[in-house]
């Protein structure tokens, strides 16, 4: 089969140099006695809220994957993302900068001179290999940079199950089906394979619409409502300004939990894979999402506009790989989606990305130092250079508004956020966090180049529910 993909249009000047400092990184590893550079395994959940995994507390079994895998590896207790959706989250998230800004129609793409992590592994010798449920990270969006295959699965759906995202595409057991006929057909190509792989996978079951998935167990209990899970049931309803009752905030909260579940379900067939192929110790396999989804937490639901509590940037960051890390390591304090990439190319022993504005965090991993180092958080939702703002240390919260809508100042503490009056007690405390934001926005990246929208990708984001009322 033609695994291949094509390349992007343009090449920035960085890509067209990398090549130059990496070429001899890894022809003699067994020569030298080393241990061989491991395989990188990505497990990318879209739309998965930390505090529904049973490793962060979270008291229903959901994710017993995930925790076992915490358990004997590294997690991160205080990861939060800059952005509240996909493109500008993901970019960050694999570049190791702040979010470019995308306009919300999705008609822009990643700025041809971030440098994404499948670029970077590739060049120093890692294959590449990215498997998308979404088409937010599509290739036509840039997300495909790097990788010599990277298919984006909603493709291989015929045309009516592409246009209401009903296709078991979409559902992390199609997406693992094709990253071991990957690992299947990379195994056969050759005997002499030495490479280490690097291997994106972008799941996507916690997001709208949700769907109920034969064989599994289910969190959902009686109800006689009208949600059904479906995107445009729930912006219908949002729209109608619908009152949601405690039953259907509870419905909801179930669907999502048993659609959380399946995916870790879906990472355990995963795992099972590697560990017969014999790749399971030598293998970096890191956990992440996106950003997270409300449920009613701040009286609304989704990730959508004009919004940036914990509940949307908080997300997961697992790490295990036997060889390379000891298990059962919890690190505790605030750390930053921008920090996550430096992290990986230094555990892997790669240089550090020349503009990536994070710091690795691989000491800590390693247990090597205790704390992160304190960190200043900021977020956005990247839609436009004025656009509503967070800014999270480990003790405050600040949210600001170009139009003065919702700004506001809390102060974190176990207990929740405590608003602080920004007329009173917060007043001097908020102007710092203000010069900051506005100095963060105007080193912002511009926009990516402007790409067209074809029907069915419109209509695709649409059924996601980035598109149209409510989106």
């Amino acid at each position: 089969m033609d695994r291949s993909v094509p390349p992007p249009a343009q090449a920035s000047y960085h890509r067209r140099v990398l090549a130059l400092g990496a070429i001899l990184f890894l022809a003699f590893p067994s020569c030298s006695g080393e241990a061989p550079p491991p395989h990188v395994v990505i497990w990318m959940v879209d739309t998965l809220r930390a505090d529904h995994l049973g490793c962060y507390g979270y008291p229903r079994p959901t994710t017993p994957v995930m925790d076992k895998l915490a358990e004997d590896g590294v997690l991160f207790s205080d990861l939060h993302v800059h952005s509240n959706w996909t493109q500008p989250s993901v970019a960050s998230l694999m570049s190791g900068r702040f979010p470019p800004l995308f306009s919300e129609d999705f008609q822009t793409r990643c700025p041809d001179d971030f440098v994404m992590a499948a670029e970077w592994f590739s060049q120093y010798g890692w294959e590449t290999a990215g498997f998308t449920s979404t088409v937010a990270t599509a290739h036509r969006f840039g997300f495909a940079q790097g990788f010599e295959t990277y298919e984006e699965l909603d493709l291989l759906e015929a045309g009516r199950d592409r246009k209401f995202r009903e296709g078991s595409s979409w559902d992390a057991d199609g997406l693992v089906d094709e990253a071991i006929s990957w690992l299947d057909w990379r195994e056969k190509r050759t005997t002499e394979e030495t490479r280490p792989f690097f291997l994106f996978l972008h799941s996507v079951d916690p997001h709208v619409p949700y769907e109920r998935h034969e064989g599994m167990a289910t969190f959902t209990r009686a109800y006689e409502g009208a949600l059904d899970g479906k995107a445009d049931t729930l912006h219908k309803a949002k729209g109608e300004d619908r009152v949601f009752s405690p039953e259907d905030i509870r419905h909801l909260t179930d669907l999502y939990d048993d659609e959380v579940a399946f995916n870790d379900a879906q990472l355990g067939r995963l795992l099972d894979a590697l560990a017969e192929k014999g790749l399971t110790e030598n293998t970096l396999v890191v956990v992440l999402s996106d950003h997270g989804e409300e449920v009613w937490d701040q009286a609304s639901h989704g990730h959508g506009p004009r919004k940036l509590p914990r509940e949307l940037t908080h997300v997961p960051w697992i790490m295990k790989w036997p060889a390379g890390l000891s298990g059962g390591h919890r690190v505790e304090g605030l750390v930053r989606g921008i920090d996550v990439l430096p992290t990986l190319l230094d555990l892997t022993g790669l240089p550090p990305l020349p503009d990536a504005v994070g710091g690795s965090l691989a000491d800590v991993a390693r247990g090597e130092v205790q704390q992160p180092p304190e960190a200043t958080l900021m977020a956005d939702r990247a839609k436009n250079a004025r656009d509503f703002m967070a800014l999270r240390t480990r003790d405050l919260l600040y949210l600001s508004d170009p139009d003065g809508i919702r700004t506001a100042l809390f102060r974190l503490t176990p207990e929740g956020e405590q608003p602080l009056d920004l007329l009173k007690e917060g007043a001097a405390l908020a102007v710092p966090l203000e010069t900051t934001l506005q100095e963060w926005r105007d080193s912002r990246a511009p926009p990516g180049s402007t790409v067209e929208m074809d029907a069915v990708t419109e209509q695709g984001l649409r059924e996601l529910g980035y598109l149209g009322d409510g989106g």
